[in-house]
Order: structure tokens, then sequence, then C-alpha cells
């Protein structure tokens, strides 16, 4: 019979962060690992979109401990499309596509730190929520 620590342990960790408001909005580290985990699903929301004429994108990057977020890898297959229909949530998981196809790409350790990284401006964008789905794993896992 499973442990309530070994069901805790299996369970999945969501990540939720609050995107501020236009220009509030920040390349920012939200999360910090504390062991293995994988990207299962990535989420966002918003109230108002971007209305830039350029694109207003949000991408999911990872980077080792000491390597600057511009330099870490992108979690996703492709970036959040700020610019999308109001109050209509976007998933993007490893079956429809949205999260990198690219095991290793989806994988952080120890010491990895998730960042969000904005691109265009975001002058009308409001209301933003970018929630991450992470698998928790006890030991290394094998990337094929």
């Amino acid at each position: 019979m499973a442990s309530f620590r070994d069901i805790a342990l299996d369970a999945p960790v969501y990540v939720n962060f609050i995107i501020p408001e236009n220009a509030g909005a920040v390349d920012s580290a939200i999360f910090t690992s504390d062991g293995y985990y994988e990207l299962l699903e990535a989420r966002e929301v918003h109230t108002t979109a971007g209305s830039d004429g350029s694109a207003v994108t949000l991408d999911v990057v990872k980077a080792a401990s000491g390597t600057a977020f511009g330099s870490g890898t992108s979690m996703l297959a492709s970036t959040f499309n700020l610019k999308a229909t109001a109050a209509t949530p976007v998933s993007k998981t490893i079956t429809n596509g949205g999260i990198s196809a690219t095991r290793s790409s989806r994988l952080i350790q120890t010491g990895d730190t998730i960042y969000v990284n904005f691109a265009g401006t975001l002058t009308a964008y409001v209301g933003g929520v970018l929630t991450l789905a992470l698998k928790r794993y006890r030991n290394a896992p094998r990337v094929r």
C-alpha cells in the first residue's frame, strides 16, 4: 500500500505566476528546482489582450544554475500569443504539440530555474496568469 508520502511525491506540482500589467511585465524567474521535474502542461489566460502592432509573446525558458536565462532553453514548442482572445485559456501540452517534443528540453534538475521571457510591447496586456504543471521524479529520469 502506498504511503501518504509516496502519494504526495506523485502529485503534480503547480507553479502559478501572476503576470504584472503592461510595462510591469518583465522577464522573471518563477521557479527554482529542488529536485528533478518534467514540464507536463503550461496554461495562460488574460483579461485584456496585448494590442501592439508587432508580436507580443511569452516563452517558458529553463536555465542551469549560473546560466543567464537569455542563454537558456525554451521548454515550449511555440510561445504563448499574448494578443490572443481575452478570457480564453490556452493550454500547451506534450500531446497537443505546445510543449517541446525533446524530452531534455522539458526536464529540470536541482538548481535549474524556470523563467518567463516576454517579447514585444505589452502595452494593453492585463490580467494574465501562467500556470505550469510539473511532474516530480524521485531520481534523475532517463533522457531518451
